[in-house]
């Protein structure tokens, strides 16, 4: 069984230079928060979604709603072999990707799961996700910090 393992994620990076695999115990994966992980020493930015922050939450809700979600993306992680096909990097560096564990999506399972937002680019989308977390009532404008009206 681990042999056949070892094959199909030798022809997954064969086949896909930007496909690194990673065993389930063995690999050295690190969960930044719920959208972000450092697998191999490369800073993954799951692609497609958007999640609380865990660092400068803009309340109190959302940094509860970030630790969630970052347990959430560690049981997926911690479930099977992890594969991921970069398709750039953003503005930080990060590699974005998009992350598997199997067959499954991890983005697209986190979204379906609860614990994150379809990632929608722009300012107004950005305040719609923080009001969301945070609730209508968080007193955040748009430059998405909180006003103290609430």
């Amino acid at each position: 069984m681990h042999k056949r393992l070892f094959v199909i994620a030798a022809l997954a990076v064969a086949t896909n230079p930007h496909a690194v695999t990673s065993a389930k115990a063995g690999g050295n994966i690190n969960i930044i928060d719920g959208d972000t992980i450092r697998m191999n020493g490369i800073t993954i930015r799951i692609m497609e979604l958007d999640t609380p922050e865990t660092f400068r939450s803009r309340c109190e809700n959302e940094l509860v709603l970030g630790l969630a979600a970052k347990k959430h993306l560690r049981s997926l992680i911690d479930s099977g072999m992890v594969t991921y096909e970069a398709t750039g990097t953003d503005r930080y560096g990060r590699t974005l990707a998009k992350v598997h564990v199997g067959d499954i999506n991890v983005g697209q399972q986190m979204i379906r799961d609860g614990f994150a937002l379809r990632y929608q680019p722009g300012k107004d989308a950005k305040l719609a996700r923080l009001r969301h977390w945070c609730g209508p009532d968080a007193g955040l404008d748009d430059t998405w910090k909180n006003t103290g009206t609430k």
